[in-house]
């Protein structure tokens, strides 16, 4: 059975044009700005950049100490056990591993409790920018679609605040497991470091900043692509389902454009055709998904709403 919606209300002058036409009236795209989303993004890169500078800092400091280095450096008589294959290598004193482990274990705790803090209010701004500037967009399509009307697409009905209130959670969680994973990472890559050594202590240290400093790339630029994921689809959510509620549950999708992995079938079969959102498209081969623009992961398309008319309506 089809679900039903309410209808969109026209103006006189649009209802008079529209009498024995056939006609589908399109309205302004709703898409989220992408410099709005660039701005949520970069403050989770911010956290992201307090964390590494701060491990980083602590770590070099506990390889930087006296006991560190004692640790370390081979005596000539390993050196020369170690040449004549009578041992693997130069073994860390227990006193670092020891140090090393304690300092590790307390990052892991410290960041974990600060992106748990952070994530939770971090979502709570971006519901809060997405609902606004989706309330915004679609009241502007409105218009357009109607014929001049001013339609109050403010109002949070329990459908949409279910659906905000899911995106809320997803986002969360991803948010606030960055702390920990990055942390976990550094945690077992450093006593790893250690356990395998058997270099000089100079080689030791620019092995554990090598490790730092990738570790933080990947973290880095995975982070500001799950907050600008996480914001595009909290927006597409709201803005959909604004749209039933409106009686506009119908749009052509539209391929943003400009990226550098573009997805082909995106482009090249799904942008500009008409879907419904009560019967989406597939939007991966591959697995046979079903979505509207958005829910792919890193997807950039967005949809421009629009209402089809026959003459008998």
């Amino acid at each position: 059975m089809p679900i039903k919606h309410k209808k969109l209300k026209l103006s006189g002058q649009r209802t008079k044009w529209l009498q024995g036409r056939d006609a589908t009236l399109r309205g302004t795209p709703t898409r989220l700005n992408p410099q709005t989303i660039n701005v949520l993004a970069n403050e989770v890169v911010k956290m992201v950049d307090k964390m590494h500078l701060d491990i980083s800092s602590q770590l070099e400091k506990l390889f930087s100490s006296t006991t560190a280095k004692n640790s370390i450096q081979k005596t000539e008589k390993v050196a020369s056990l170690e040449k004549a294959g009578m041992v693997s290598g130069a073994a860390m004193d227990a006193s670092i591993s020891s140090k090393a482990i304690s300092l590790t274990d307390k990052l892991v705790s410290k960041w974990t409790k600060r992106f748990n803090s952070f994530g939770g209010m971090w979502t709570q701004r971006m519901i809060s920018t997405s609902e606004k500037q989706s309330a915004k967009d679609l009241g502007k399509s409105m218009k357009k679609l109607s014929g001049g009307l001013t339609i109050d697409t403010s109002q949070i009905s329990a459908k949409t605040r279910d659906k905000m209130l899911a995106s809320a959670d997803q986002a969360s969680s991803l948010i606030k497991s960055i702390g920990p994973q990055y942390t976990t990472q550094i945690k077992e890559a450093v006593a790893r470091s250690i356990t395998d050594s058997s270099s000089s202590f100079e080689e030791l240290q620019n092995s554990i900043q090598s490790m730092l400093d990738d570790k933080y790339k990947s973290h880095k630029n995975k982070a500001f692509n799950v907050a600008k994921d996480q914001t595009k689809k909290t927006y597409s959510n709201i803005t959909a389902s604004r749209m039933q509620e409106f009686g506009t549950g119908e749009y052509i999708w539209r391929h943003a454009g400009g990226s550098q992995k573009p997805r082909d079938y995106h482009r090249d079969v799904l942008n500009g055709q008409k879907f419904s959102l009560d019967n989406p498209p597939i939007i991966d081969k591959k697995t046979g998904e079903r979505g509207k623009p958005g829910d792919a992961i890193n997807c950039n398309c967005y949809m421009e709403p629009v209402i089809s008319f026959d003459n008998k309506s």
